[in-house]
């Protein structure tokens, strides 16, 4: 990492307990590969004991450091975090986008409701609505993507972001939840 970003990670690590901090900057600046992925793998054994910490690296400017410190939150697969890679469905950096919508698809279904609610809400863009037609493909049934491919059409349709795709959202929250009896 770049020497600015050091000093910036040494801000943001100055409230954890030090053996945490060491363990997250050996993930994140170690040259040696190895030891990079034997921090990172020690930081998800952690699980989510450290996710309020993980959370807090992703208020970086940093693009490596938000890259690597989303996929120990993608890695750990704590529904907590749910929001906050939702939210990274709409970043700058095509990398991070990935790496949140496969951390949703690893915490499985529970991520369903609140995407579309996403979608639904109006609060996303087109890119957030990329990100979430492709956790969906990996999250629904084929019989769920098939009685929902108008969602699916509206959210691959620029056009369609805040006209057709709320109300696609609503009707797939009421499709999917109704059968459950949860709404």
């Amino acid at each position: 990492m770049k020497k600015t970003n050091i000093s910036e990670l040494d801000k943001i690590l100055n409230d954890f307990p030090e053996s945490l901090g060491k363990l997250i900057k050996t993930s994140l600046n170690s040259k040696n590969y190895r030891k990079r992925i034997d921090a990172r793998s020690a930081l998800v054994k952690m699980g989510k004991t450290i996710i309020p910490q993980m959370h807090k690296l992703l208020e970086s400017e940093s693009n490596l450091l938000r890259r690597r410190a989303v996929k120990i939150i993608a890695l750990i697969a704590d529904r907590r975090s749910i929001p906050v890679l939702i939210n990274l469905l709409g970043d700058n950096n095509f990398e991070i986008r990935w790496i949140a919508a496969e951390g949703l698809i690893r915490i499985g279904r529970y991520s369903i409701l609140p995407l579309l609610e996403s979608v639904r809400d109006g609060d996303s863009s087109f890119i957030h609505n990329k990100g979430v037609h492709h956790v969906l493909l990996g999250l629904l049934n084929e019989k769920e993507k098939e009685n929902l491919l108008s969602l699916f059409h509206s959210l691959d349709d620029y056009h369609e972001l805040g006209e057709t795709a709320p109300i696609e959202a609503s009707k797939a929250i009421k499709t999917i939840y109704k059968r459950k009896g949860q709404v």
